[in-house]
């Protein structure tokens, strides 16, 4: 596992929040709006103000973007506003940057393709800015408030604005950008979840045997942590170990195919987990290297 410095990881982290509003403004002004696609967030704002205006999307995006920060920032406070800050100025800057790019418009021909491509890159976007706790500016803020004043939750509201941004756009756009749109959101809410919980799942694998002893050792030596579980067998009522071990999904077969090697009778159950968090996975503790007899181990974590 790679160690960084807190001015590393701050770094990381500002970079992948630049990058993943890049994505999301590629996403909307290269393959959203150029096919009349209705759009979520500030930029269905922006598409409405610009149908009956012809005031730029971009501008409108800016404008309502630094409108919420400001209002945030003295509502909800100087953190908050240090957590949207970047979103609320690189997200409407890449979108004029794209939008002014002729050459990224109209990408595709087909206007399915062009929904899916918005929805994939949308996602992946979206995905990168969340996983840091970043934003893409101000759509957060309205949600916030109602929560802080009025004890509103705020995925629900968060969800309604979305229908309602949806809602207004309807007038104004053909029955297939309506569909494409839809389809868009469907796509880009998948791939952000998935995203979201990229690498910090994993597998959850229980080993009931008459030789768990031997298994767990063999796991341990392994460089696996485990976990002992006390279990009755339901039919002859007798006591049983249960071998627990929790590991990234490239380990599976190697665990799975050790476990069998000393008991080819072991009863295995293997389960996705979402997220991991703890050593090995989200940090890194000094491991003692495997130690044979029990009480040596002890010893060792005393000293560690």
């Amino acid at each position: 596992m790679l160690h960084l410095s807190k001015s590393q990881k701050l770094a990381l982290d500002i970079f992948q929040v630049v990058l993943g509003n890049a994505l999301s403004a590629f996403a909307v002004a290269c393959f959203a709006l150029p096919y009349n696609m209705v759009v979520s967030g500030l930029a269905g704002v922006g598409r409405m103000v610009n149908h009956y205006t012809g005031f730029s999307i971009s501008g409108t995006v800016y404008i309502l973007n630094i409108t919420l920060f400001v209002i945030g920032a003295l509502i909800l406070g100087k953190k908050f506003a240090a957590s949207i800050v970047i979103g609320t100025f690189t997200y409407p800057f890449f979108l004029s940057l794209f939008q002014q790019a002729a050459a990224l418009q109209h990408l595709v021909e087909d206007p399915l393709l062009a929904a899916v491509c918005a929805g994939i890159i949308d996602g992946v976007g979206m995905g990168l800015v969340l996983r840091t706790g970043g934003s893409t500016g101000g759509i957060d803020v309205p949600p916030l408030i109602l929560h802080r004043k009025l004890g509103w939750k705020v995925a629900p509201v968060m969800y309604a604005i979305d229908v309602c941004i949806f809602l207004i756009q309807l007038p104004i756009t053909a029955t297939n950008g309506v569909i494409l749109g839809i389809l868009y959101a469907l796509l880009y809410t998948m791939v952000m979840n998935k995203i979201l919980i990229m690498d910090q799942g994993g597998v959850q694998i229980m080993v009931f045997s008459k030789k768990s002893d031997e298994i767990n050792e063999k796991l341990l030596q392994m460089g696996y942590g485990t976990t002992i579980l006390q279990s009755v067998s339901g039919y002859l009522r007798e006591a049983m170990d249960v071998v627990y071990c929790v590991a990234a999904s490239r380990s599976l077969n190697r665990i799975k195919r050790a476990a069998l090697a000393i008991d080819d009778k072991a009863f295995i159950t293997i389960s996705n987990v979402s997220e991991v968090n703890g050593n090995g996975f989200t940090v890194r503790f000094g491991d003692e290297p495997y130690e044979p007899n029990l009480e040596d181990r002890r010893e060792g974590l005393q000293t560690m």
